[in-house]
């Protein structure tokens, strides 16, 4: 196995930004775990870099640990105590969507 290679370098700019940072914590409310991120514009502009970078991916990098990224202090831009946090792109698992093209899962509390 070698070094860990870069993920996403078309990103870079968008992921690294300087000051970028997230605060990653889990959440007890009541009988529920919640995990709250919380970020400025540039915090979650840079997540959604990842998240939209991971979602392009082709079929064949799906297959590779190209297909996730770590969000931790000692990785990329976590504030020091959040919780580790890995972002992963599959496609095995998930629900169809409707007809229409909408997810039958998504929620707004």
């Amino acid at each position: 196995m070698g070094l860990p290679q870069e993920r996403l370098p078309d990103r870079k700019d968008e992921i690294l930004g300087q000051g970028a940072r997230l605060r990653i914590t889990l959440k007890d409310r009541s009988d529920a775990r919640e995990v709250e991120i919380v970020g400025n514009r540039k915090d979650l502009l840079a997540l959604a870099a990842i998240c939209s970078g991971l979602a392009e991916l082709t079929t064949e990098q799906l297959l590779t640990p190209e297909n996730h990224y770590h969000l931790d202090e000692y990785f990329w831009g976590a504030e020091k105590g959040s919780i580790p946090l890995i972002v992963l792109c599959s496609e095995k698992g998930w629900p169809e969507s409707d007809p229409g093209g909408v997810s039958t899962q998504g929620f707004v509390r």
